[in-house]
């Protein structure tokens, strides 16, 4: 069965929601610097993310919101953002277009940093506002252990993890070729730099470096996937008991 909602008719979804499909997930990134990857990796990520849980739990797929809050790396040819005022707007807004359909459960996959605080925030007041139940799951922020696990190191924005989930997406998405020594930095909290002097941010000396190694990636990506999806379904299961 087609699960993106913009793929169905009116007239299915006045079938599907709230009857017999209750859940919705809704994909955020942005569009900024990665390194050797693709601009667009904090998109790709979690409406790849959704795709796969799609085929695993009962629910629909929103359409992406592809533009985020870019802050450090918007000086790099090709990053767009919104205002954090006007990102956080259009997410409530779409989060009640959803709540008007008639979905009762929402979970935000977010693949950017930048959006944090303002999803958070959004979602805080839609529950507030509709008593209706919602997640927001910063896939990286999750599944922190998992990279330690998997890679043996930490992971960073255009990292080892980052990079190794897009190019399990698609390897035409991540060019070794582009990767050079000046890509990397190493993220100091005690300096604000605008545009930050590296589009590969590590946040431990030595730890964190793209390996780009095509068959480590979609295992990695698998892992990573069946932890979100494991969860997602205690979300669900503690919701159900509320």
């Amino acid at each position: 069965m087609q699960k993106e909602l913009q793929k169905l008719s009116w007239k299915k979804i006045q079938e599907l929601v709230p009857h017999k499909i209750d859940t919705v997930l809704f994909p955020v990134g942005t569009v900024e610097a990665h390194g050797a990857a693709a601009l667009g990796t904090d998109n790709l990520i979690p409406q790849s993310m959704a795709e796969y849980l799609a085929g695993k739990i009962e629910c629909l797929i929103a359409p992406i919101l592809n533009y985020g809050i870019t802050k450090s790396l918007y000086g790099y040819p090709g990053s767009l953002t919104l205002r954090p005022e006007s990102f956080e707007m259009v997410v409530t807004d779409i989060l009640k277009s959803l709540h008007d359909v008639g979905f009762k459960r929402i979970v935000i996959l977010n693949g950017h940093g930048g959006n944090n605080n303002e999803l958070k925030s959004a979602a805080l007041q839609f529950f507030n506002t509709y008593r209706k139940k919602i997640a927001v799951i910063h896939w990286w922020m999750l599944c922190d252990d998992l990279v330690k696990e998997f890679y043996g190191q930490e992971g960073g924005h255009a990292g080892i993890d980052e990079t190794a989930m897009v190019q399990a997406i698609d390897e035409s998405y991540v060019d070794k070729s582009l990767y050079d020594e000046n890509m990397p930095y190493l993220y100091r909290p005690g300096a604000d730099i605008y545009p930050i002097p590296g589009s590969i941010l590590l946040y431990r000396e030595g730890e964190g470096l793209p390996d780009f190694d095509l068959t480590k990636a979609g295992e990695f990506q698998k892992k990573v996937f069946e932890y979100i999806e494991n969860y997602i379904r205690l979300i669900f299961a503690r919701w159900d008991k509320i």
